[in-house]
């Protein structure tokens, strides 16, 4: 399930049409009854505003490019795409002094054409070596853009789930040590989103009963071998629950995060064939030994 944005569960599109007019006093757009804004916050090319047709500059051509996308298309296909449609569209379409676009327009064969693009120019979009590190980063003033950005460019350690930007704060938070995602409780709505954990629903369901914290899960998943061992778990759910390491590595927000790290992998064979409760018991004290 790929991450949301604030604007995506916060925007709509109205029905209103956007409307583009030249004026004495500049270039206005509306959206219905309302200026169109500029969505600077997306991706900050042009702040002086809008401008369209073969003469208009490509910085402000892609601003309006990308306040037409979002509220449609959602943040990350704007920011994937307005210069395609940039160039295009805005700049080779609307050539006129006043124009109008509906929504279904964006269906139609003429602006899907002009959206994919017929030339591909350069984005400019930042890209993962563009943005400063997480560490550095002020996530209360960034572009959505320096947002993708980053996101991309701790993948592997970022929390998937939910809310973007608060998945790049909390994973912040994780490491400058103020927050511990070991001491988590274990639940079935947090395993169901861990990417690679592809058992089934009864299996979550022994997981959540046998383990009391997130930490001692993820210790085992990932360090663990003969993962049959634990009653309620299947041969071929056993053969499964490794895939789902990077998953816990995003939510822990990085190997050494997560309990055990340092361990050699180890074999719940090698402890007591005990099963259930026993069994868990006994490799989460096994592990805290071997940290010793």
């Amino acid at each position: 399930m790929p991450a949301k944005t604030d604007y995506s569960r916060k925007t709509k599109w109205k029905n209103e049409p956007y409307q583009g007019e030249r004026g004495v006093g500049g270039n206005f757009v509306h959206a219905g009854d309302n200026l169109l804004d500029k969505h600077l916050f997306v991706h900050r090319l042009a702040p002086g505003g809008f401008d369209w047709g073969p003469d208009a500059s490509d910085e402000k051509a892609s601003q309006l490019a990308i306040a037409l996308l979002a509220p449609l298309k959602g943040v990350d296909y704007a920011v994937e795409h307005y210069h395609l449609f940039a160039e295009n569209f805005v700049q080779r379409e609307l050539t006129d002094d006043t124009w109008e676009i509906k929504r279904q327009d964006y269906r139609s064969d003429e602006y899907v054409e002009a959206i994919d693009g017929r030339d591909y120019p350069e984005n400019a979009a930042p890209g993962p070596e563009d943005v400063p590190d997480l560490e550095d980063a002020d996530l209360e003033s960034i572009t959505y853009a320096a947002e993708i950005a980053l996101a991309e460019k701790y993948a592997e350690v970022l929390w998937q789930s939910g809310n973007r930007r608060e998945n790049l704060r909390r994973l912040k938070a994780i490491w400058s040590g103020e927050e511990d995602p070991a001491s988590d409780a274990v639940a079935s709505g947090t395993l169901y989103r861990i990417q690679g954990l592809d058992i089934p629903s009864n299996a979550r369901s022994t997981l959540v009963k046998q383990f009391d914290s997130m930490g001692e899960l993820a210790a085992w998943v990932c360090y663990g071998r003969n993962h049959s061992q634990l009653a309620g778990i299947s041969d071929a759910s056993a053969k499964k629950i490794p895939n789902a390491r990077p998953g816990f590595v995003q939510y822990f927000g990085g190997t050494e995060h997560i309990p055990g790290h340092d361990t050699r992998e180890m074999s719940l064979s090698e402890m007591s064939n005990t099963r259930g409760d026993t069994a868990q018991q006994t490799f989460t004290s096994t592990l805290s030994e071997a940290d010793e």
